[in-house]
């Protein structure tokens, strides 16, 4: 509610659209102002004895509608928690529930670990991101899908632009650390052209790795990136050969993307400890460069742009 701005009264609203939406004529669960209420009672320390003391499934689906999260995180599985899969093109409504999850590990972590086989959206200019958008999903086109493929890179789209929006936004208060981790090759195919990004122009190309190394120079951004050696680390690159990127929020919350687009994440310590560990060695290897180097590696590359 306080992501969105909503108080009692506007939530009831988003309630009563999303139970229309959800249910039958007649079958819609009514949660009202003063049901909310009763709800938010039972999260006090001493609830009242008017709280709520059950949420029926209904009513969990609706308020998780309406809110833009996952009943898995509304309802707080605990150790629970099953790994998610999610469908961009089937179930596209998702991505509020995604951006929401993304936000809200990352506000309350101390650290954010990315590796990616490119650069992320928030490092990204927004017309290199929409390119680069079309061309990892290029394979749609070649299965006569144009249609299905605008759709998906439109939601990536809308996913990144929030994604970079809240980057920035979030800048004066941020307390947490961002790393990303990208493999030398992966960084020297964006300024040779090759691979996904033959299609976009040498400008956009350019443009986005000046615009990388301006924000790495930027401290307040807390971010920094480090370069992996792909000989030294392709045991490390083997084990990750079945997706695109990774990303975890201390050992709490792990997110990955298969290179065909579909998106798992989990909040399960069997998850989360595992792939923190390996991305915790990657960052950590010798090989790896970071801070003044890694800005020294990107000014190489915008002066070699192809």
């Amino acid at each position: 509610m306080q992501e969105l701005w909503l108080n009692q009264t506007k939530l009831a609203l988003r309630c009563d659209e999303a139970a229309q939406a959800l249910f039958p004529t007649g079958q819609q669960p009514v949660i009202t102002r003063v049901r909310i209420a009763k709800i938010l009672m039972h999260c006090k320390a001493k609830p009242g004895k008017s709280a709520a003391r059950a949420i029926s499934p209904q009513e969990l689906l609706v308020l998780s509608s309406a809110l833009n999260v996952s009943q898995e995180w509304l309802s707080g599985q605990e150790d629970n928690r099953d790994l998610v899969l999610w469908d961009p093109l089937a179930d596209p409504a998702r991505a509020r529930q995604i951006i929401h999850l993304m936000n809200e590990y990352e506000d309350s972590s101390e650290e954010v670990l990315i590796w990616a086989e490119f650069l992320i959206c928030s490092l990204e200019t927004p017309e290199f991101m929409h390119k680069h958008h079309e061309a990892l999903f290029a394979e749609l086109d070649l299965i006569g899908a144009p249609e299905e493929k605008r759709r998906v890179v439109e939601l990536f789209d809308r996913i990144g632009n929030a994604r970079r929006k809240r980057f920035f936004d979030s800048k004066p208060r941020r307390s947490r650390r961002m790393v990303e981790i990208m493999f030398a090759s992966d960084l020297e195919r964006i300024a040779q052209g090759t691979d996904e990004y033959v299609g976009i122009s040498k400008t956009l190309r350019k443009r986005c790795l000046e615009n990388l190394s301006d924000l790495l120079a930027d401290p307040s951004l807390a971010i920094e990136l480090v370069i992996a050696d792909d000989q030294d680390c392709s045991k490390i690159r083997r084990a990750l050969r079945d997706y695109d990127s990774l990303s975890v929020c201390d050992d709490r919350f792990v997110q990955w993307r298969y290179h065909s687009g579909l998106v798992a994440w989990s909040e399960h310590s069997a998850h989360t400890l595992g792939y923190r560990g390996m991305l915790k060695e990657l960052q950590m290897r010798g090989s790896s460069r970071s801070g003044a180097d890694a800005a020294d590696f990107i000014g190489t590359l915008v002066s070699t742009v192809l």
